[in-house]
Formats: structure tokens, sequence, C-alpha cells
């Protein structure tokens, strides 16, 4: 395309310099024009291939000024050699610089000259701005890693310390009882808690996590907790955020079932559409009137999910039927 461009250019000039009438006839100028403004454009593409200059217009520049006195002096000697050998004309003025050489030789030197400029200060303006949202990016990225680690630091203990403070309880009043439920933690911390360090685990481990507080849980509650888990096995495999899904179904045992003498039921299903997977946690317990100011839980899920997928990823209450309440936590597929 550059090419084009010159040699659309040297017509350019030769047509000039013929409706003026300061220089040869319009095909010796468009002759000498082609040569002049072809080994301009030649020599400088030859050395900007070689020397790749990076970081800057100075060395562009001083390759554009080499381009320009070479193609002058090569180009004006291919000129008149084309001339004389090929079609038998003497051009004294072209060897001698009279002022249709020096015209030309001006004309094109400027114009190449402004050409290969202009585009390389368009590339360094490129590479600027382009270093510019690579360090941007990259600094929202380390931002945002250290806001998951915190939130994800922050859920960890809390989830922790309530179900230690469970078992202290139950060791106090129903020794056996505690006994069961610490060896319960002992197993559920040693598979699943080094799952919680990496970015991402899987539907699959996230709902066996889900699985062992609940057998804790139900060691405490006894016949007053029910629950039930539906993962179908295509999605067991699909990438998840840890410890997201965590803090809602700990929600929905201590503000839901925890308030009622008869507790209740704890459902968690995921399905899918094309484009997200949706999580959904049901509970019967006491619902809205007691899940409000949720603390912790809730309010790092939704900080996660914005940070991790901005407004591609939600998460929203709704009432149960007949009772309880609902956590909906729905993610994009193609953003696990």
């Amino acid at each position: 395309m550059e090419f084009l461009y010159v040699v659309i250019i040297d017509i350019l000039i030769a047509v000039f310099l013929s409706a003026t009438g300061i220089s040869n006839p319009f095909a010796v100028n468009l002759l000498m024009s082609q040569c002049y403004g072809l080994s301009i454009f030649g020599i400088i593409s030859l050395l900007l291939w070689v020397f790749k200059p990076q970081g800057g217009i100075g060395r562009i520049a001083l390759i554009v000024a080499i381009g320009v006195a070479g193609g002058n002096l090569i180009g004006g000697r291919l000129g008149v050699f084309i001339l004389r050998r090929v079609f038998s004309i003497t051009l004294k003025g072209f060897e001698a610089g009279a002022l249709p050489t020096i015209v030309l030789v001006v004309a094109l030197g400027a114009t190449v000259s402004y050409f290969f400029w202009s585009k390389a200060r368009l590339r360094v303006d490129k590479e600027i701005i382009q270093q510019e949202r690579i360090r941007r990016l990259s600094s929202e990225k380390e931002t945002l890693a250290a806001n998951l680690r915190l939130l994800q630091a922050q859920i960890e203990p809390h989830f922790l310390f309530n179900t230690l403070s469970n078992v202290l309880s139950l060791i106090d009043t129903d020794p056996t009882r505690g006994k069961a439920m610490l060896a319960d933690l002992i197993r559920y911390l040693r598979t699943s808690l080094s799952r919680t360090r990496p970015a991402t685990t899987t539907l699959g481990q996230e709902m066996e996590m889900i699985r062992s507080y609940l057998s804790i849980q139900k060691v405490r509650m006894g016949e007053r907790l029910t629950f039930a888990i539906d993962l179908p096995v295509a999605l067991s495999e699909l990438p998840f955020p840890p410890m997201l899904l965590q803090p809602l179904v700990e929600n929905a045992v201590k503000h839901g079932l925890d308030p009622r003498v008869e507790g209740g039921e704890i459902a968690v299903k995921v399905t899918e559409d094309p484009e997200a997977v949706k999580v959904t946690i049901a509970d019967t317990g006491a619902g809205f009137s007691t899940n409000e100011g949720n603390g912790i839980g809730l309010a790092n899920v939704r900080e996660r999910i914005r940070l991790m997928y901005e407004d591609r990823g939600r998460l929203f209450l709704e009432e149960n039927t007949p009772r309880g309440v609902k956590a909906i936590v729905e993610v994009p597929k193609n953003g696990l």
C-alpha cells in the first residue's frame, strides 16, 4: 500500500512539473520522479526493516534523512542512465543540478519524508497508547486480585469461627455429637480448605464443600435440618470461584432455619442456559423478616461477583414458596 502511495505521489509531481512548464516533457518528468521517489522509498523501507527502530522518532528521523540523501543520489543517476541508454535522451540539467532537478528533488524528498515521518509518529503514538493501556490493565488486574484475596480471606475465618463455636457449644451440651461434629470438621478442612486458595475451583468441588458444611450443621441441628444438592454431572467440572456459595448456605442456616424451632430444608440446585450458570440456594426458614442485615456474607459475595464479572454476574434474593428465601447466583459461562 505504501508503494502505491509513493507511485501516485510521483505521478502527481510529474504532472505538476509538466503543467507549470518549468521542466521537461511529461514522460521525462514521470520517469525521473519515479526514480527519485522509489529510490527514497526503497532505501527508507530497507533501513526500517533492518534496524527496526523502537521507542521514539529520533532514529526514524535519521533513517528518513539517510533515505532522502541516498535516494536522491541513486535516483538521479538511475533516471539519467535510463534516459540516456534506453531513450537516447541526455538531460544536462538533471546532472548539473538545474532548477527542474532541484524542484523535483526537494518536492519528492519533502513528500516522501513527510509520509514516513507521519507514519512513524502514528506508530510511536500507538505504541505509547498500547503501553499505557497495558500498564493500566495490569494495575487494575493487580488491584482486582488483591481485593478478591481480601474478600476471600474475610469469608474463610468467618465460616471457620462460626463452625468452631458450634463445636464448642455441642461439646458442653452433648459431648458425643460434639466429637462427631469435630471429626466431620477435621475431614472437611483436610479435603476442602486447600481449595479456597486458587482463583477458581470447580462446581463439583464447591458442592462437595457445601455438602460437608451442611453435614456438619446437621450434626448440630439433627432432624431440624434436611438438605438436597442437585448438580448435573455435565456441569460438575465447570470452573467456579471458591467460597462464593459458602456464605449463602451459611446465611440460610443461621438466619433462615435456626430461628425456627422446627428448622427446615435447604435445597441447592444448579442449572444452565446458553449464556450463564445459575445456582439457587432455597431454604424453608423464617423468611426475609430475619434475613435482613446478613453482614459480611452477602456483602462479600456481591462484591466478589462485581469485581470478577462486572454487570455479567449478579446475586439476588427472592421469596421462596411457600416459605423462606431463595438466594440466586448467576455468572457467565464464558467468564468462568
